[in-house]
């Protein structure tokens, strides 16, 4: 791959930055540098840079908000698509004429929820505190004991591999814990959401302080992924680690949170490497206690 000729390529498709480091763009804080970061300007330039990934044989990567993934200490190689808010790009969230709601995937979770709480909707509170974006949340069906993205996402609008744009209607059959099924997704551009539950944006306003003002006593303010773990069947992964001895337990950096033991926190300095290092950790412990294997909710790519 030569630097030279991509970057001359991809200046076509949108900003885009060169060596950049990934440990800037993830709530973990870790991470090595991608060769190169784009923003697409639109869903047409972001078909055109998965149709340039596939025809010069680079590898390609979407990453959204940066929350529930931990990235190799040395980076990934290729090409990066950013699908996230920054000082780059922004999202959109508009009211379409049938009353449906648009989202970018790009969109922070939190800007959704104003919108739809501003208009008296409420059917958004499963996602409040949750961190990322609109897409990240729509290929992870994020959500929580009061709801997921399945239960108001109308349709998706995504680039397939091949570097096409498709739009598909949600069935609630495509949805598994933390997964919604997108036949052949490359990139998920957005998505129209219907809300149904009304109330008075005063009550709306007060429940979704009230969850915020929760989650903050409860969960870790550190910088971290989020839960780590799925809920095996019948059991609670932050049990079955605070039961196995494992609240505090450090491997560099790297520590498994006091406040809620489903959480791993970077206590200062860690690596992806320790990161990945007190994961299998865990899961050897909860397993050699329990008999119970956990696997991560979090995604572990690049290269270490």
């Amino acid at each position: 791959m030569d630097i030279e000729t991509v970057s001359h390529d991809l200046a076509s498709f949108g900003p885009f930055f060169i060596d950049f480091p990934m440990s800037s763009l993830t709530t973990f804080k870790t991470g090595g540098p991608a060769d190169f970061v784009i923003y697409p300007t639109s869903i047409e330039d972001a078909a055109s840079v998965v149709r340039y990934a596939l025809e010069k044989n680079i590898p390609l990567t979407v990453l959204g908000g940066g929350s529930n993934l931990v990235i190799g200490d040395s980076g990934i190689r290729g090409i990066v698509i950013r699908m996230a808010e920054d000082k780059v790009q922004t999202g959109r969230i508009e009211m379409m004429p049938d009353g449906r709601v648009w989202a970018d995937a790009c969109t922070k979770k939190r800007d959704l929820i104003e919108f739809a709480v501003s208009r008296g909707f409420g059917d958004c509170e499963f996602m409040v505190g949750v961190p990322g974006c609109i897409g990240g949340g729509i290929i992870m069906n994020a959500g929580t004991f009061m709801g997921n993205f399945i239960d108001i996402l109308d349709s998706i609008v995504y680039v397939d591999r091949s570097g096409n744009i498709r739009e598909i209607k949600v069935e609630r059959g495509m949805a598994h814990y933390r997964g919604i099924d997108i036949p052949d997704a490359s990139v998920v551009w957005g998505g129209f959401f219907s809300f149904k539950k009304k109330g008075e944006v005063s009550d709306l306003r007060a429940a979704v302080d009230a969850i915020v003002a929760d989650r903050k006593a409860k969960h870790p303010q550190d910088p971290s992924a989020g839960s780590v773990f799925k809920n095996p069947e019948g059991h609670f992964s932050w049990k079955l680690v605070n039961d196995a001895g494992l609240k505090g337990r450090k491997v560099g950096g790297a520590m498994v949170s006091e406040l809620h033991t489903n959480f791993i926190i970077n206590a200062g300095g860690a690596s992806s490497a320790d990161i990945r290092e007190l994961i299998a950790l865990v899961q050897k412990t909860v397993h050699e206690r329990f008999g119970i294997d956990l696997h991560p909710e979090v995604r572990i790519i690049g290269d270490n």
